[in-house]
């Protein structure tokens, strides 16, 4: 009997590789329909977490360095800024006074 190819759904057992078992299930047209539908949601939802993934992995190390970059761009300037101020009010004769 030869279903017609909107009223069958195939499902491919890949035990062996060499030789797949192909099983045609008969159903209506409008499952057939629902069933690719949802087979494109779900890879379109498992691309768009593995991009996600992609992402974090990328994004993880550059803001790591970023903060490195940030401090030593930012912070550290006002650390020796600060130090000056310090010592500027300091008497270099007398080191223990405040």
């Amino acid at each position: 009997m030869v279903l017609a190819p909107n009223n069958r759904i195939e499902i491919v057992l890949m035990a062996d590789q060499a030789a797949p078992i192909h099983l045609w299930v008969q159903s209506s047209a409008e499952l057939a329909r629902r069933l690719e539908y949802n087979k494109e949601k779900s890879t379109r939802i498992l691309g768009g977490s593995a991009v996600l993934l992609l992402m974090a992995f990328l994004l993880i190390p550059a803001a790591t360095v970023f903060l490195f970059l940030l401090g030593v761009i930012v912070v550290f300037p006002l650390a020796l800024v600060g130090m000056a101020g310090y010592f500027r009010g300091r008497d270099p004769q007398n080191w223990t006074a405040p």
